[in-house]
């Protein structure tokens, strides 16, 4: 991992975000040492690649745009733990690695401007950076590997379709999350 490979990446990300911040600074080099960690090259689509982010910082936007993962392929997910941390899957070998953020989990922190911290990040070795954990992925169902949606019912009460066994069973009827539980919306009948 070179510093103009962090540079250029660090474009992309930042571009994606909208803005280059301490967020998308960090989470640019941890996704570069996850795709190194892996074996695989930057710049490319890996079909064999899930990421499993666990935050919803602007950490997450850096590893989307870096990784080349995303929600709408079903490569990238979301586990809203709040730890800045992300694991890197190979689904074709099963070899996992979770990296971890080792500044965020120091409990004093300097202040640094961005311009800073990017020629910090720039110039330290990754594994002066963060911390490294090889992990077992549990057993993922079909519903959650990437591709088409592989089953589909319909909410007995809305009636709008309900993919890979996002659906619930309530009093015997098959019924979407938001009718069943309760929504993040209320419908406003004008």
């Amino acid at each position: 991992m070179n510093e103009e490979d962090y540079m250029e990446q660090l474009k992309i990300a930042g571009d994606f975000h909208g803005e280059i911040c301490g967020g998308v600074t960090v989470g640019t080099k941890m996704a570069m040492y996850g795709l190194e960690l892996m074996g695989m090259e930057l710049n490319q689509k890996h079909k064999n690649l899930m990421v499993f982010l666990e935050n919803e910082r602007c950490t997450a936007d850096a590893i989307q745009a870096v990784t080349k993962c995303s929600m709408g392929k079903r490569s990238l997910k979301q586990m809203y733990y709040g730890k800045f941390a992300v694991t890197f899957y190979n689904m074709d070998t099963g070899e996992a690695i979770r990296i971890t953020d080792a500044d965020a989990n120091k409990k004093s922190s300097c202040k640094e401007d961005i311009p800073d911290m990017i020629e910090r990040f720039k110039t330290t070795p990754p594994e002066d950076l963060f911390n490294v954990q090889k992990v077992k992925i549990k057993e993922l169902d079909e519903s959650q590997i990437p591709g088409n949606p592989h089953k589909t019912e319909v909410c007995s009460v809305c009636g709008e379709k309900v993919t890979d066994n996002h659906h619930v069973i309530k009093d015997g009827k098959v019924m979407c999350k938001a009718c069943a539980e309760g929504g993040y919306y209320e419908v406003i009948d004008e």
